[in-house]
């Protein structure tokens, strides 16, 4: 019975562990600037430029603070946006 009790609290640590790793959007910096952002109810977000990482799902805001760019935007859980780099204007879009 105890060895049933450890497997199920042990299946469902591994499951919430796992839905946390898929919370958020996927965001590709496609840019020479670095972004500071913030969304859903995280602020401080690292973008790096020509970087990939993950951020809260919700309303983004990002700034870079060298050189005064900005981005806005929104994503939803598990979506997937890029940072592009058009004639000097960084547009966030949904990839």
């Amino acid at each position: 019975m105890k060895s049933i009790l450890a497997a199920t609290a042990f299946l469902a640590t591994t499951i919430a562990t796992v839905q946390i790793s898929w919370a958020g959007c996927r965001i590709h910096n496609d840019t020479k600037w670095d972004f500071k952002v913030e969304s859903g109810n995280t602020s401080n977000q690292s973008v790096g430029a020509h970087t990939t990482t993950s951020i809260a799902a919700g309303k983004i805001k990002g700034v870079d603070q060298k050189n005064g760019k900005t981005i806005s935007g929104q994503c939803k859980e598990g979506d997937s946006l890029e940072v592009k780099d058009e004639g000097g204007i960084p547009v966030l879009t949904l990839k």
